[in-house]
């Protein structure tokens, strides 16, 4: 515990709401919520709502968005942010914070009315031509948490070199420091021009006509009560689909639902029992800050999930489809990500380059492509895809849109997505993934990857690649990722935003029986090594 820090806060904050609260903190609450400053990554600020210097307040919000006004100040992109919040409890609250401290600094901010998706902030920094964007969430995190990301004027979320240079301007600045009086003539409303013109956008990638779905085909869409529910319904029903929609009003308790990730089978209980009233085919739910998307499709077993892995590669089949390959053409995604997806773009004569995980890797690397190359589509295995140039994040908007249309494709030849997988794993192999995960205090993971580099041996292994140092001209990161004989890998790596460690695997096989089987097998050689 820092007792000088609570001591000054205390001390500082005597005689408010505030103040009084941090008075009846007992010894435990004040240990863990002044352990540390909460640090600001290339996933920005992310952790627990409360008071405390390692807790996202108005407080840690503010220096932070003073570290990032003198980078901006000293940097030659323009001054002017855009900012962006989801439905989370205290999102909009942080959001007017960091509107009035920008502006404080004499900088111009653009600002959402209501609860945006993450994407519609890159959006808006790329159509309005501006230097910088901050959106508050924590995505698909539990409710008390809450955080801040910073995005380029290209629409992307800061990498390694920038996140550096803004907690380095972070540092110089002290808590309850005075700064200039806000300038509310510097602040402004991004209005329904902005939010019309990225739905356009979307629709215009997707051929700018209303599909010609079977009448029978009635989507589901929950947004979780999330920020999605502003943009999704909007774009489907433009498209012509009939749809029906749960969980739309704006909730920071998310329902009671603990956890909103679309990856979870508990978020898609009040959908699944729509989708059964009104007969749907297809259910789709997005994450709170909607830029990752889940899927939900009827079969004759009734409604199965559809992984990430999975969603990608048919992505990318479709939109070969559908769209045609130019040379040049590059699909990107990660090191986690499953095999099929490069299976089916190299079969297809697109480019294929896996980057680190962060789709923030992702939107940069696509907007640095050479003049010869060109953006196809981006995925991660975590329900993460961005197809078009209105975006440089995942966006479940566009994903929403472009998996509603290849579902109503595939429904008109008799085929549910399910179907079209399928055929897709008999022409390439079928490829199967699993993702554990340990609850792992972020304070111990440091130790346990360092023990896990000394003694990774497992048989059948015939390569370690080790990405802490850089490799495969990837910058440098934590991850351990394992090669086999037989074709299969793994990974393992601590997540970056969550306490927690992450085991990735993955196998090809030429059928479902044997694909299961290698999982099994390759699950049950590290599981125990991983004290799972």
């Amino acid at each position: 515990m820092n007792n000088t820090s609570y001591t000054f806060w205390k001390e500082t904050l005597s005689g408010t709401p505030d103040g009084e609260t941090l008075e009846k903190m007992n010894s435990a609450e004040i240990s863990d919520a002044f352990s540390s400053n909460i640090s600001f990554g290339t996933g920005g600020l992310r952790g627990v709502m409360g008071l405390g210097t390692n807790r996202i307040n108005t407080y840690t919000v503010r220096r932070v968005t003073c570290g990032l006004a003198k980078t901006i100040l000293l940097s030659d992109k323009p001054r002017a942010v855009a900012v962006a919040y989801d439905t989370r409890h205290n999102s909009s609250t942080l959001a007017q914070e960091v509107c009035a401290t920008l502006s404080a600094f004499g900088i111009a901010v653009h600002v959402f009315d209501k609860a945006m998706p993450t994407p519609a902030l890159s959006f808006a920094v790329r159509h309005l031509g501006l230097g910088w964007g901050v959106v508050l969430t924590a995505s698909h995190n539990p409710q008390e948490y809450n955080g801040y990301k910073v995005y380029n004027n290209q629409g992307v979320q800061v990498t390694d070199s920038m996140a550096n240079e803004i907690t380095k301007n972070i540092n110089t600045v002290e808590f309850f420091e005075q700064i200039p009086d806000p300038q509310p003539n510097l602040i402004t409303i991004i209005d329904e021009k902005t939010s019309d013109a990225y739905e356009r956008q979307i629709i215009s990638f997707l051929g700018g006509t209303r599909i010609r779905a079977p009448k029978d085909f009635i989507i589901v869409y929950s947004a979780l009560h999330g920020a999605g529910a502003n943009s999704v319904p909007s774009v489907l029903e433009k498209m012509g689909f009939e749809i029906i929609c749960t969980q739309q009003n704006p909730d920071g308790s998310f329902g009671g639902i603990k956890t909103p990730n679309p990856e979870e089978p508990i978020v898609y209980t009040q959908a699944l029992a729509a989708a059964e009233q009104h007969g749907a085919k297809l259910i789709l739910a997005t994450d709170p800050d909607c830029d990752r998307v889940g899927v939900m499709v009827r079969t004759k077993n009734g409604f199965e999930p559809l992984t990430g892995n999975q969603i990608g590669a048919l992505l990318i089949d479709y939109l070969v489809k559908t769209r045609g390959v130019k040379p040049g053409d590059t699909v990107i995604t990660t090191i986690v990500s499953g095999m099929l997806g490069e299976l089916v773009a190299k079969a297809s004569g697109l480019g294929f380059k896996r980057l680190l995980t962060g789709f923030k890797y992702i939107g940069d690397y696509a907007e640095h492509l050479p003049t010869d190359k060109s953006f196809f589509f981006g995925y991660e295995e975590s329900y993460g895809f961005l197809a078009g140039d209105g975006a440089r994040d995942k966006d479940a908007v566009i994903a929403s849109a472009l998996i509603a249309q290849m579902a109503a494709h595939y429904t008109q030849e008799g085929l549910t997505l399910l179907d079209q997988w399928i055929q897709l794993s008999q022409t390439h192999g079928y490829c199967l993934e699993s993702l554990y995960s340990m609850n792992i205090p972020i304070s111990n993971q440091k130790a346990i990857m360092t023990k896990l580099r000394a003694n990774f041996s497992i048989d059948g292994m015939t390569k370690l690649e080790d990405f802490s140092t850089g490799f495969d001209d990837l910058p440098p990161a934590d991850v351990l990722k394992l090669h086999f004989s037989d074709g299969s890998w793994a990974a393992v790596r601590p997540s970056g935003t969550e306490p927690k460690i992450k085991l990735y695997t993955g196998v090809c096989a030429d059928t479902i029986g044997k694909a299961k089987s290698k999982l099994e097998v390759l699950n049950k050689k590290l599981l125990p090594i991983l004290d799972v």
